[in-house]
Formats: C-alpha cells, structure tokens, sequence
C-alpha cells in the first residue's frame, strides 16, 4: 500500500536535489536512489546509494506514489560512439523503471527532460509543447524518444506520465564547467580573472531558470493525477550570451573577459519556452528573475 505524499528521486545531481529539499520542505516523505554523495541539507530526506538500474530503485518505488526520474550521464556536447549504445545505455533502464513504477502502483511518473534542445533551431520563440521536437543533437535525440516511449507507457498502462521540458536551468551549487552550464561558467571565469568562450558572437539566446524554481516544478508535478503532459519549465524570458556576461560583469569584483570563437552546429541559435501551461495545469510559475538568480549564484559556483 503507497503511503500518501510519498516520492522516489532517482538521480543526486543538482536538478534531482532542488526537487528533493523542495519535496521535503513541503512534508513529503522522500527517497533519493543516487551514485553522488548527499548534499548537506534535508534531514527529512532517505538518501540511498544506486543508479536507475539498482535494487535501490526499484526498493525506493514500492512505497511511492510519485517517481521522479532527474538522472542521465549526456550533455548537449556529448560525443558517442554509437546511437545504439545511447538508446540502450539511456533510455531503455528509464522506460524499464516506468514499467516497474506502473506494476509497483505509482501514480506518477515524472521524467526531467529537456526544453533547450528537443525543438530545435527553427522553432517559433517563445515555444509552445505543441511544436513538433526536431533536435540537433544526441542529447535532445535521446531526450525526444524517452518522453515518446514514456507516453505509450502511460496509454498501456494507465499510469500518469509527466515530461518537464527544463530549459537551461543554473544556481548554487552548480559546477563552473561549460558542461553544466553558461552562467555558472562565466561566474567562475570572472572570479578566475579568465576569459570565457562564446561559440559565435554571442547573440544566441537561452531560457535561464533558476534551480529553485525548478524544485518547486517537480514538487508540483508530484501532486498531478490525470492525463499524461509535456510542460515547459522555464522563466519565460530571452536572454542572450552578451546579456548574461553584462549581468555577471556588473555583480562580480571583477569584469567578465569575453573570448569568441567559431560556433557549433549542435547548438540552437534561440531558446524561450511558453510556459503558460505549467501555470494552467500545475499552478506553478517561476518567482526568481534572472539577474536575481545570477547575484545569488555568485560566490556559490565551487
């Protein structure tokens, strides 16, 4: 029998860990299934050693109503060496986990995608779910097909799937490595007194959420029971490389050097999603603006 208000986190990084202080704030009984040490803070919170196909998983399922799958080892710049070992090494564990959820009695599957590379260079800004994905990249590939397949497992099984399409999300915490994001890269490359990379010249645009505001998506997401749907979770607003590096230039004690190279054919020249639906159907909104999110950033990016 599921205890009321119980959750499943698989995965330890940062998004997986804004859910789960959230969850926990909230009064949720929450289990978190990871292969990183735990975080300091959530003392509510059963941290438990394991990736998506451990024992550990499957155990933190058979007493949740909600899973939240926030795991995955790819970036947008990942280089594989086969699409088949992606689907096999990416999809097929989460897809397995949705059925095992669905046949443990949960009631909710929520699986953290991508809302910066599943649609697409020539999506129309801002972005709605109903545009058809078209990614450019491995990254937004693998994300496309697992929430598709997930689909069929909430048709086939009667479970309620929920996809958050995350655009570029960034806060505390967050590792100053290009890899995990662009403003946590130039506070670190301003604190450094170095100069940050910009593919291109700078006037590509992405979607900026801050991590707390995702946290806050995911716990309303725990709550949903009804059709499965696609949602954008995002801030809602355009902000371009140059804005950003103006933004940390004047917060920081040192100005941010720009170094431009020649631009990537992986990467999407605009990103802003609509995120009008997540206010619809979860009731849920961004609260913190982006020059905001920066200032509280700065001096958190180890």
């Amino acid at each position: 029998m599921s205890m009321p208000g119980s959750c499943a986190i698989i995965g330890g990084g940062l998004i997986a860990t804004a859910g789960a202080l959230t969850l926990d704030k909230r009064g949720y009984g929450v289990t978190v299934v990871t292969r990183a040490p735990p975080p300091q803070g959530g003392d509510g919170i059963a941290w438990n050693y394991g990736d998506v196909t451990s024992p550990a998983a499957y155990q933190a399922m058979t007493d949740a109503e909600c899973v939240i799958y926030a795991a995955g080892t790819l970036s947008p710049a990942t280089k594989l060496d086969t699409v088949s070992g992606a689907v096999a090494d990416e999809i097929l564990p989460v897809l397995k986990l949705a059925e095992g959820a669905a046949a443990a009695g949960v009631r909710t599957f929520v699986f953290v995608s991508s809302g910066g590379t599943v649609y697409g260079p020539d999506a129309p800004i801002p972005t709605k779910e109903t545009v058809r994905t078209a990614p450019i990249n491995i990254y937004g590939t693998i994300k496309a097909l697992t929430e598709q397949a997930l689909m069929e497992i909430g048709r086939k099984f009667g479970i309620s799937i929920v996809v958050l399409r995350v655009s570029n999300p960034y806060g505390p915490g967050q590792s100053g490595t290009r890899r995990m994001g662009f403003i946590a890269a130039a506070i670190k490359a301003a604190a450094a007194q170095e100069p940050i990379v910009i593919w291109g010249d700078g006037s590509a645009t992405r979607d900026f959420v801050f991590l707390e505001d995702v946290g806050a998506a995911i716990a309303a997401s725990a709550n949903y029971r009804g059709e499965s749907v696609i949602l954008n979770i995002g801030s809602g607003q355009e902000y371009s490389l140059i804005d950003v590096c103006d933004i940390v230039s004047r917060n920081s004690r040192h100005a941010l050097q720009v170094h431009f190279d020649a631009g990537r054919a992986f990467d999407v020249p605009r990103s802003c999603l609509d995120i009008s639906r997540a206010a619809q159907i979860l009731g849920w909104s961004p609260h913190v603006g982006v020059e905001e999110g920066i200032i509280r950033t700065i001096g958190q990016v180890p």
